[in-house]
């Protein structure tokens, strides 16, 4: 049975330029790439000179836009094999930014949530970010037992490759972890798994 309508997921806004934006950071990975190129496309040429575009190739999908986003004449473009290094170096991006700048996150639901811890880390305000969901809503799975990350997950039940427990995948979206929970599937009844599913992502 698929659970539907999970409210505490987030609602996600449609990329367009911040006209109050002086600086410009986009971050997008894989799929994320479509809403990123429908922004530069709206973008007039000073945005898109002050616009620094961080791109993961990595997708759950198989989508790559690389080829389409080169096409922009941006301050700067640099790509990335993961979406790990790509929100490294956001990180790196905030940590120098000026005041006025602007954030840009489209991609998967993971990997916007990895993007907006780093954000929220540097006081970036509501105002000052815009996030598009694009392609696949698997999941990002916290293990509550050993603290694990685990990414693209579609099923209910799952082994966490670290602490190596069965676990159960909750349907509570946690802002702060930018993460679903995992918890121990046999937690009740020793050796008793429930019924394993897919997971509606």
């Amino acid at each position: 049975m698929l659970i539907t309508g999970i409210k505490s997921r987030p609602v996600y806004d449609e990329l367009a330029p911040m006209a109050s934006g002086l600086h410009h950071i986009a971050a997008a990975q894989g799929s994320g790439g479509k809403p990123l190129i429908r922004l530069l496309e709206a973008m007039t040429p000073g945005q898109l000179a002050t616009t620094t575009v961080l791109y993961s190739t990595e997708s759950f999908t198989g989508q790559n836009y690389l080829a389409d986003i080169q096409q922009f004449k941006v301050c700067d473009l640099i790509v990335y094999s993961s979406n790990a290094d790509a929100v490294r170096a956001l990180d790196g991006k905030l940590a120098t930014a000026q005041m006025g700048t602007r954030l840009y996150v489209s991609g998967s639901e993971g990997f916007i949530g990895t993007s907006m811890q780093v954000a929220t880390a540097y006081g970036m305000n509501r105002d000052e970010v815009l996030r598009e969901h694009a392609g696949s809503f698997v999941r990002r799975v916290w293990c509550a037992h050993c603290g694990h990350y685990s990414e693209n997950v579609t099923r209910r039940v799952f082994r966490c490759p670290r602490c190596e427990r069965s676990l159960v995948v909750r349907d509570h979206y946690s802002g702060r972890l930018a993460a679903f929970q995992g918890v121990k599937a046999d937690g009740e009844v020793p050796g008793e798994l429930p019924e394993d599913e897919e997971l509606d992502t």
